[in-house]
């Protein structure tokens, strides 16, 4: 009997959750007012504005500083147990002290720029771990410009946890998880705080991560139910740590107590985990990298390496900024190149137990400080910087483009319409499908133009071209990108055919391999086929396929196949409309 209860019990609490977050109100009219876009900027309007771009690249650069990250993060450690459950009422222990003294230091912030942060609770009813009632904290910076109001988002979870879900009594310091990305979000909003931006930015901590995402399920449903626009949102989790757990999670941590300080991934999600799809979350991350390379390392003693990852995230795992992403608001997620376990809680791992600390006091005798850091001071604040120059520049912005794309011969034409010819300054990325590369293989630059020209025939390769417009040396978010694609001798846009073959994935392979072909609702297709052939260009295979509108997944199982290159080819009424190359190994 008592077994029934406890099993019905655990149904009527889960039954309860999944109603999820209700009452999501903010305690501040004012702040809900300006993410609306409901505001006058001249009252937000500082006595002396600072908005140049260089002016906003070395003042970030200059301005994190690694003694207050290390003191914040001694701070939060001090609350002994941050889970969403804890304690709400202790000044000095549990998540309501925790939230309390976040609110604080904003509020410190705003006394700072003359008022100009605005502070507020965003507080959800929801059943967490005994606790009902639950308050993200936000601090809202109002842009100087109304006429586009769109807004970004920053964000870190603030809430931790032992191995236990639910376990409100244990030490959880959670330096790495969540610490590092807490201390971030506040640095920027202390230090961006001084200077003025066209659109408003967000700094969000926000609870409820790991019982299930639930504080930024309730900031993007509360965002999303008030039609507030986001150009993008920035979440950052597990972002200081260097050395590498025994089960990490994948991908991109290499062994157990491996170092790295100068790599980041950058995690956002595309359609199948392919490089091929277009995605704004991946256009995301390419921005990120794009000003890491060409703006924040030169300024860097040690500079940085932006790992843009296919996936939305680890394996196994997720994180706040996918729920805005399945919102439709383009999200990406930033986490360190190491990570000291999978969350499972189980040490030697460090992550989701009572040793998730900042380091360790190793001089012999102690003197009380800290000197051998788990969560690296120089290395988060590279990854403060890397956040506040791409937020500010984001912030400054131009929309970005919808330029119209054609043929000429063998070179591609961009024509810039409407608004976007006032720029009258652009660059175009380029990647490579044969590359495999998620990144921008070439960067053109145009000026003084509205119709770019580039001359790109003669080639096998299937290319992704985008553009973004440019103000001030700023970019905007690169376009959706279009795809040209190489169609035997010559090349034709895939929008002129109806129909696309993507390269087969994985390539190389052993055992199977698959291709994706993409067909348009009106192309009327007919005796298709796969066809396979060796280097001597003898058929190896011809596949008969029925093709229907959208996506077609084709499974090729290697069943004789010899190690070597192959080329495969889409046939369609007996015209050879698509090649491309693949290895088995």
């Amino acid at each position: 009997m008592k077994k029934s209860f406890y099993i019905i019990l655990t149904i009527i609490s889960f039954a309860f959750q999944c109603l999820g977050q209700t009452n999501i109100t903010l305690s501040n009219p004012e702040a809900q007012q300006i993410l609306f876009g409901n505001y006058n900027p001249a009252d937000y309007t500082p006595s002396v504005i600072i908005n140049h771009p260089d002016s906003i690249l070395h003042g970030i650069v200059n301005g994190v500083s690694k003694d207050t990250l290390i003191n914040y993060l001694l701070k939060i450690d001090s609350y002994q147990n941050r889970n969403t459950g804890s304690d709400t009422v202790s000044e000095t222990r549990g998540i309501g002290a925790v939230r309390r003294w976040i609110q604080k230091k904003y509020s410190e912030y705003r006394a700072e720029c003359e008022n100009r942060l605005v502070v507020s609770y965003m507080d959800f009813d929801m059943n967490i771990c005994g606790q009902s009632h639950h308050r993200n904290v936000l601090a809202v910076l109002p842009g100087l410009d109304t006429t586009n109001k769109e807004i970004l988002v920053l964000m870190g979870h603030f809430d931790t946890r032992c191995q236990g879900a639910c376990d409100t009594a244990c030490y959880s310091p959670g330096m790495e998880d969540n610490g590092s990305g807490t201390v971030l979000v506040m640095e920027l909003a202390r230090i961006m705080s001084r200077y003025a931006f066209d659109h408003t930015i967000l700094f969000a901590t926000v609870t409820g991560e790991d019982q299930g995402l639930y504080g930024a399920k309730a900031l993007s449903t509360y965002l999303k139910n008030n039609n507030v626009q986001i150009r993008s949102v920035f979440n950052n989790d597990v972002i200081g740590g260097i050395i590498c757990g025994q089960t990490s999670s994948p991908p991109g941590c290499p062994g157990l107590n491996a170092i790295d300080s100068t790599h980041v991934r950058v995690f956002s999600y595309s359609q199948l985990n392919d490089t091929a799809w277009p995605s704004p979350h991946k256009q995301l991350a390419r921005y990120i990298r794009l000003h890491q390379e060409e703006k924040i390392n030169p300024l860097l003693q040690t500079p940085m390496t932006i790992d843009l990852i296919i996936t939305e995230d680890r394996t196994g795992r997720s994180g706040d900024h996918i729920p805005f992403r399945q919102k439709g608001y383009p999200a990406i997620r930033f986490t360190s190149r190491n990570e000291h376990g999978n969350g499972a809680g189980i040490p030697p791992d460090r992550q989701h137990t009572t040793g998730d600390i900042l380091g360790l006091d190793t001089s012999v005798p102690p003197d009380a400080i800290i000197d051998s850091f788990y969560v690296d001071p120089n290395y988060l604040r590279r990854n403060i910087i890397m956040n506040g120059v791409n937020l500010g520049y984001l912030a400054l912005a131009p929309p970005s483009p919808t330029p119209e794309f054609s043929l000429s011969g063998d070179t591609v034409v961009i024509t810039m319409h409407d608004a976007d010819t006032v720029y009258k300054h652009y660059r175009v990325g380029i990647r490579s499908r044969h590359s495999g590369s998620l990144y921008f293989d070439t960067i053109f630059t145009f000026t003084n133009v509205t119709q770019l020209h580039l001359p790109l025939g003669g080639s096998d390769e299937n290319r992704y071209l985008s553009v973004a417009n440019v103000k001030n040396n700023v970019e905007s978010l690169f376009c959706a990108e279009y795809n040209l694609l190489p169609v035997g001798i010559g090349n034709h846009l895939m929008n002129n055919w109806g129909i696309k073959m993507y390269q087969n994935h994985p390539n190389p392979f052993t055992e199977q391999t698959e291709f994706i072909i993409e067909a348009s609702d009106y192309y009327n297709i007919r005796d298709a086929a796969l066809i396979i052939t060796d280097i001597t260009g003898r058929t190896i295979r011809n596949i008969p396929l029925q093709i229907f509108p959208g996506k077609n997944q084709v499974t090729l199982n290697n069943d004789g196949f010899v190690k070597g290159m192959y080329t495969y080819s889409l046939s369609v009424s007996d015209k050879i409309i698509a090649t491309g190359k693949m290895s088995v190994y």
